[in-house]
């Protein structure tokens, strides 16, 4: 899939949690984009050096819900990216770039499918929720994801993957809180989402790991995984760097 530039406009912006923001964009030229659930698009940012940068996102938009190139994006402060996409517009524009990235889905024989976040980690597989209705058909196929956030406030697009689970029965989701000291429903964990492999009777050979988001989480899972037998083809992985 070749790599476009274009300009998308911002159509709009709301809050998911404290400190992220959705963020819809179409394409100024009103073409599509051709891009595979779990792909990124590239910004480019003027600043203060004079030197351009570049900043990636994944696409969060639900095939067949809309049109618009939709995203998950963190505010940090100081962060080039953060403190000119946190004061766009609607109507304003920007120069990008893509899809590119590998964390797709693939056609493979395999028992199920175990998808791990960490915060805007789990964007790509919000896009990837038709994908894996068509999988889940199949009644000998699985899947769980997991999302690790620090507070329930910070489990974005919770009530997307809640309602998906509720209509497939194969699929599983799972919030771990680092922080969080309320009571917890059956879905929600204390804890860190790296260290909750040892309750889903992984099957290395047969379940195959996706890993997205804090690039400490990623390295530590990713050790687990190896350790515990897991073929490194087995384990896709996409970090999230927070200088943006």
């Amino acid at each position: 899939m070749a790599i476009e530039q274009f300009t998308l406009v911002l159509q709009s912006v709301k809050a998911l949690t404290p400190n992220t923001k959705h963020f819809s964009f179409i394409r100024e030229d009103g073409k599509g984009l051709q891009y595979l659930p779990g792909q990124f698009i590239t910004f480019s940012f003027d600043s203060a050096d004079a030197k351009p940068k570049r900043r990636s996102y994944s696409i969060a938009s639900i095939p067949g819900q809309t049109d618009a190139l939709d995203m998950a994006i963190a505010y940090v402060e100081g962060g080039v990216a953060s403190e000119f996409l946190f004061k766009m517009e609607p109507g304003q524009k920007l120069p990008a770039m893509g899809p590119a990235g590998r964390l797709i889905l693939q056609e493979e024989p395999i028992s199920r499918c175990v998808l791990v976040a960490t915060g805007t980690g789990v964007a790509p597989y919000r896009c990837m929720l038709p994908q894996l209705a068509e999988k889940l058909k199949d009644p000998n196929y699985s899947v769980d994801l997991l999302l690790g956030v620090r507070f329930k406030e910070d489990c974005l697009y919770a009530q997307d993957f809640i309602e998906f689970a509720k209509q497939h029965a194969n699929f599983r989701f799972h919030a771990y809180y680092s922080r969080e000291e309320s009571q917890l429903e059956s879905f929600e964990h204390k804890g860190y989402v790296q260290h909750a492999f040892h309750g889903l009777n992984l099957k290395p050979g047969a379940d195959v790991i996706y890993l997205c988001g804090n690039p400490n989480m990623i390295d530590e899972a990713f050790q687990h995984l190896v350790a515990a037998g897991f073929a490194t083809k087995d384990i896709r992985r996409e970090k999230y760097i927070s200088s943006n």
